[in-house]
C-alpha cells in the first residue's frame, strides 16, 4: 500500500489543500461540501491563516485536521486561541498502522498539537462526539466538563430513528411541548444581522477565566451566513440556522424591549417554528452571559417543557489551570 506522508503547514491554503478538505470533510459535515465556506473558515478568518496537518499518499490527501485561530481574552487582555477543526481520514486508511507505529489520525494530532501551539497560538479546543473526542485524548489533549447545559426542544420528532422505543419516547415530548409553544404555522421572516447586533455577543470575563467574545470578530462569524437576526414587536434576537445535516436551530442571545415571559414566549414560538419548516430536530438555547434577559428565557423555556441537557466536554491542550479555567460562549464553535 502506498506510504503515507505527514505534511504540516501554517500559512495560507492554495485552492488545491482547500478541495482536500472539502472532499475529506464534506461527506461528515455538508457545510465543508463548499470550498467557499472552507475557504472563508480557514483562510478568511481575522487572522488570515491557520495550521493544517495533512496525511498525503501519493499525491493525494488521505486525512486531515486544522487549527483555526480565534481572537480570545483573559478580562481585557487578549490572545490567540485555535479551534480544532475537521478531523477525517479516507475510509480505507483508518485503523492503518503507520511507520510510527500509530493511526493515521494519531498521527496527525500528535504532529499538529505542538506545531500549532509553537508559535502564537496558547490553547486548542474543540467540540467532538464521543468517538472522536476519544481519538484527541490518545493524542494527547483532555476533556474538561463545560458546565453548561442546554434547553432543548424536540421540533421534528421523526428525525429520530431507531430504536422505536426511543422513537416514540422523542415524539411524545416534542408532542407536549409543542401544545405548550403552539407555533404558527409559518416562521417570521429572519434577516442579516447589524452593527448594533453586535452588542449581543458580548460577555464579561473579569474573573481571570479565558473566553471566546463574539465582538472581537464581528464580520468573519457574520460573514459565515450562519447567523441571522429575529426582530419581533417586542424583542430582537440573534439566532444560529446551520446549514449542517441535520440542521440546528439555536437561540443565542436576546435582547427584550419590556422583559416579561410573554415576550418569552413569542420568541419560542417563532423559533419552533423556523426549526419546524426547515426539518431541524431541536430549537437549542443555552445561557451563557448570565443576565437577567436570559434567566426570563430560560424560565420561560422550562414552563415550556424544554429539556435541560449537558453540553459535550471541551477538548484541550495543553494542560494546565490557566488552560482549564475557561468561560463558555457560542463563539466558540457557533459558525462551524
Amino acid at each position: 500500500m502506498t506510504d503515507v506522508d505527514i505534511r504540516a503547514l501554517r500559512g495560507r491554503l492554495d485552492d488545491e489543500q482547500l478541495q482536500w478538505i472539502t472532499e475529506l470533510y464534506g461527506p461528515v459535515d455538508a457545510k465543508y461540501r463548499s470550498v467557499s465556506y472552507v475557504r472563508h473558515q480557514f483562510v478568511g478568518n481575522p487572522f488570515g491563516w491557520s495550521v493544517n496537518v495533512f496525511a498525503v499518499a501519493g499525491e493525494r490527501a488521505v486525512g486531515h485536521c486544522g487549527v483555526i485561530p480565534f481572537h480570545a481574552r483573559r478580562g481585557e487582555k487578549p490572545f490567540v486561541a485555535g479551534k480544532l477543526e475537521a478531523l477525517a481520514v479516507e475510509a480505507a486508511f483508518r485503523g492503518r498502522r503507520t511507520a510510527d507505529g500509530g493511526s493515521v489520525a494519531a498521527d496527525i494530532l500528535s504532529h499538529l498539537y505542538p506545531f500549532a501551539v509553537e508559535d502564537r497560538i496558547e490553547v486548542l479546543f474543540g467540540l467532538a462526539p464521543p468517538a472522536v473526542a476519544r481519538i484527541h485524548e490518545r493524542a494527547g489533549c483532555h476533556l474538561v466538563a463545560t458546565n453548561a447545559p442546554a434547553y432543548t426542544c424536540v421540533t421534528n420528532p421523526s428525525s429520530f430513528g431507531s430504536p422505536l422505543k426511543k422513537q416514540l419516547a422523542v415524539r411524545a415530548l416534542g408532542a407536549a411541548q409543542l401544545t405548550v409553544l403552539l407555533s404558527p404555522r409559518s416562521s417570521p421572516p429572519t434577516e442579516p444581522p447589524s452593527l448594533d447586533d453586535k452588542a449581543l455577543s458580548a460577555v464579561d470575563a473579569a474573573d481571570g477565566s479565558w473566553t471566546v467574545v463574539g465582538a472581537d470578530a464581528w464580520d468573519w462569524f457574520v460573514g459565515s451566513g450562519v447567523l441571522r437576526v429575529l426582530d419581533l414587536p417586542d424583542s430582537r434576537a440573534l439566532i444560529r440556522l446551520d446549514r449542517s445535516q441535520p440542521a440546528m436551530v439555536q437561540i443565542l442571545a436576546w435582547r427584550p424591549r419590556r422583559r416579561r415571559l410573554a415576550a418569552a414566549f413569542r420568541l419560542l414560538r417563532a423559533t419552533v417554528a423556523l426549526a419546524r419548516e426547515r426539518g431541524a430536530p431541536t430549537l437549542r438555547f443555552q445561557p451563557w452571559r448570565g443576565d437577567e434577559d436570559e434567566r426570563v428565557l430560560a424560565r420561560a423555556c422550562a414552563l415550556a417543557g424544554f429539556v435541560r441537557r449537558a453540553e459535550a466536554d471541551l477538548l484541550l491542550y495543553p494542560s494546565g489551570a490557566g488552560v482549564d479555567d475557561f468561560r463558555l460562549t457560542p463563539f466558540f464553535f457557533v459558525t462551524f
